[in-house]
């Protein structure tokens, strides 16, 4: 595709994924995404390019600057055909040099999303009102030892849904990966602060980057390269392989720490909902 003059508009394309969206815009890349829209000058885009399963989905990476890596954003798209034509046009007038200080600088938050800020808003409205309502309960009832249960029970709760959830979500990915994944072998690519990211290429020939697991060991003690399990459905999606003693720790800490706080917060809270109905 030709090279698009500086000054030429771009066409009017548009991403949509699960929640999140992507679209060119006065030759700017606007992003809605985890309830922020952000305006991403062209001239601070490196290189897009389609990625996830089926091609739906678009990665954008911004120039580097001042040795730092420039950031990575990515839409899950819906759309195959959209991505491609998205991918090509933000390639087709991305500039041949980025600008000394990088991409990042010239990034542009303007706004949160309506439709996420308001479904945030909800969410946040609703569990309060729950929190509120039962320690009024409980307390209009003349119960207001477990109304201070009720009220004190949201941290352990809190607590242990925060190291549960991902285990269980980081478990179910690592079980699924374990059956049908493909093991290849991953190369350092590049260092952000005390996070490491590798690139590894799959049966297709598609390259991919992951965020490698700080456990994961170097492949014949050697810490550049490491070995993971991706998914072939969705090359994109992959685990490091870890040692078996890691991942027993890792799970009896969850279940030692997380699930007792988990249990106990479950207790404090709708254990003395239910005794009220009962």
């Amino acid at each position: 595709m030709a090279r698009r003059s500086e000054s030429a508009p771009l066409p009017s394309i548009t991403l949509r994924g699960y929640g999140d969206s992507m679209w060119l815009e006065a030759r700017a890349v606007l992003l809605d995404q985890k309830g922020s829209r952000r305006r991403i000058p062209i001239a601070a885009v490196e290189g897009a390019r389609v990625t996830g399963r089926g091609g739906r989905s678009v990665e954008v990476t911004l120039w580097a600057g001042d040795g730092v890596p420039g950031p990575v954003f990515v839409v899950e798209g819906r759309d195959a055909e959209s991505a491609g034509r998205l991918v090509e046009v933000i390639n087709g007038a991305r500039p041949e040099t980025g600008p000394p200080q990088g991409g990042a600088p010239l990034i542009e938050v303007l706004s949160v999303g309506p439709a996420e800020a308001r479904r945030n808003r909800t969410v946040e409205f609703a569990v309060l009102a729950v929190y509120l309502g039962g320690i009024a309960a409980l307390a209009l009832a003349g119960r207001p030892f477990r109304a201070v249960l009720w009220a004190a029970g949201v941290l352990p709760l809190f607590l242990g849904l925060l190291l549960v959830g991902p285990a269980v979500v980081a478990a179910r990915r690592r079980w699924l990966l374990s059956r049908r994944g493909v093991t290849v072998v991953a190369v350092f690519h590049k260092e952000h602060g005390r996070r490491r990211f590798f690139r590894y290429t799959d049966l297709e020939g598609g390259a991919h980057e992951i965020r490698a697991d700080y456990a994961a060991r170097g492949i014949g003690g050697d810490p550049q390269r490491i070995e993971v399990v991706y998914d072939p459905e969705d090359p994109d999606r992959a685990v490091c392989s870890l040692a078996v003693p890691t991942l027993v720790s890792r799970t009896a800490g969850v279940v030692l720490f997380g699930v007792p706080l988990v249990l106990l917060g479950l207790t404090m809270t709708v254990v003395q909902a239910v005794g009220l109905l009962f």
